[in-house]
């Protein structure tokens, strides 16, 4: 978890809660959760939300859902008044609960035009759970703010996930999250899947078999992920050289970094500083990716 968010934790809640800081910018930098996130935008402006390197922009009363492990950051005008908050769903609590929830692929995405009744309860749920945390969590309101998560994750579950297909792996966690911050403190060396396998004690198809399951990727295109967002902001936010940008973001040749990063952003790496002069929301203050 990133220090960044004000994220508190009661021991008798299944989830953890945060709330922007009204006085602070809206913008998060990048990072992660190994667990599934609710996000509820209620008043401000234009957010941009990004996740693994792509936009999206929510409006005031929109609600969506980041699925594990995705890396992802906001950013917003900082003159507006600002009121986000999120819920991070505790992982064990959601498998006991709802042991499909492994396979869930999420669809809440907010951008309601005309938003359907499901869509308006899940946001009513969490302003009702906000409201609760911010009286106190004594016995009687946790079993309030539990009324209403329950509800949430009914509505939720019934409809805006579908089920993946099973990958028949088990499962582990801790592995991918140690390989994820490997990953994210030596992107600019020579990373190899089987170096990174090597440091884990288990093979590179384990590994693999474990990054597809939990991150939906290879190793191998985390790593890349992470230098191509890298080497986003230096093009952005200094006057290196492409040649040196491409050499400390860990790709192995010019020629290799021009033709990942215009396939990834449609432009060539030049033509991208040249035409784009705001910086997404990734500084890669706690990024996992490839």
């Amino acid at each position: 978890m990133a220090a960044f968010e004000q994220v508190e934790q009661w021991p008798t809640l299944p989830f953890k809660f945060y709330q922007n800081d009204p006085h602070k910018p809206i913008d998060f930098p990048s990072h992660w959760h190994p667990s599934i996130e609710l996000n509820f935008l209620v008043a401000g402006g234009p957010l941009t939300f990004t996740t693994d390197g792509v936009e999206h922009v929510y409006q005031p009363g929109d609600v969506w859902a980041t699925d594990r492990r995705v890396v992802h950051s906001n950013s917003g005008d900082s003159a507006l008044a600002w009121d986000e908050f999120g819920l991070i769903i505790d992982e064990d609590f959601l498998a006991a609960k709802l042991p499909s929830s492994a396979n869930w692929e999420l669809h809440l995405i907010g951008h309601q035009d005309q938003p359907n009744h499901a869509y308006r309860e899940i946001f009513q749920y969490g302003l009702a759970i906000r409201d609760l945390i911010t009286q106190g969590v004594d016995e009687y309101r946790r079993l309030e703010i539990l009324s209403h998560f329950y509800a949430l994750l009914v509505t939720l579950g019934r409809n805006f996930t579908t089920q993946r297909n099973p990958s028949h792996v088990a499962e582990n966690g801790h592995l991918v999250d140690a390989v994820m911050q490997k990953i994210h403190t030596q992107f600019a060396e020579d990373l190899h899947s089987a170096d990174l396998a090597q440091a884990v004690h288990v093979s590179t198809t384990t590994l693999n078999q474990q990054f597809q399951a939990q991150v939906h990727m290879s190793v191998h295109q985390y790593i890349r992920l992470v230098r191509l967002i890298k080497a986003r902001r230096l093009l952005l936010e200094s006057d290196a050289p492409i040649d040196f940008i491409a050499m400390s973001c860990g790709f192995g040749s010019t020629k290799s970094f021009q033709r990942n990063f215009k396939t990834w952003s449609g432009m060539a790496p030049s033509t991208y500083r040249q035409t784009v002069h705001t910086l997404p929301p990734d500084d890669l203050v706690f990024l996992h990716d490839d």
